[in-house]
């Protein structure tokens, strides 16, 4: 299992794709993707979202992990990315996981897609979960 996020802490990896290979609750191993360089594939994805921490990061406007992409499977991808809907989180304008097209009205916290893709810091939904 794997947990991705795009990483704000300061320092050489600052803006970049975090994976985190995963073994239960443990890291095994992390790696950091420049997003102008790589694009990434994600299969088998949940939006995670730790809404207690996100709540106080968006009252306070402080930043925290509260939230990352846990899949089956990272690949480096190809897959064009128009016309493909996006999912955003940031916590310190919203405490949850939302869609573009739903303008706010919709939580998306823990739902779940086949595939997603990345492209600069932001994420689409290549297949949605059948």
């Amino acid at each position: 299992m794997y947990r991705v996020r795009f990483h704000l802490q300061s320092g050489k990896h600052y803006k970049h794709w975090q994976i985190c290979q995963m073994n239960g609750s443990r890291r095994i191993k992390e790696t950091y993707y420049d997003p102008s360089a790589i694009q990434l594939e994600l299969v088998e994805c949940k939006l995670v979202n730790k809404v207690k921490i996100a709540r106080k990061v968006h009252a306070e406007g402080v930043k925290d992990v509260a939230g990352w992409v846990e899949c089956r499977e990272v690949k480096i991808s190809e897959n064009p990315v128009d016309n493909l809907e996006g999912v955003f989180y940031n916590p310190i304008l919203d405490p949850h996981w939302r869609r573009d097209s739903d303008n706010g009205e919709f939580v998306w916290d823990d739902s779940e897609y086949q595939t997603l893709v990345t492209q600069g810091k932001r994420v689409y939904i290549l297949e949605e979960r059948v």
